[in-house]
């Protein structure tokens, strides 16, 4: 397990983490929100 704590691999957990938090909210907002991918769209 000792390559969790090369500096590559944290960077790359951190862009991962980063990327799927994004990915989590937009979804969130199309789902909860399906107004506002019309007023985007249109």
């Amino acid at each position: 397990m000792s390559f969790l704590f090369h500096r590559r691999t944290q960077k790359i957990a951190k862009i991962l983490w980063g990327v799927i938090a994004v990915l989590i909210i937009v979804s969130m907002v199309i789902f909860f929100a399906p107004g506002v991918t019309n007023i985007l769209l249109s």
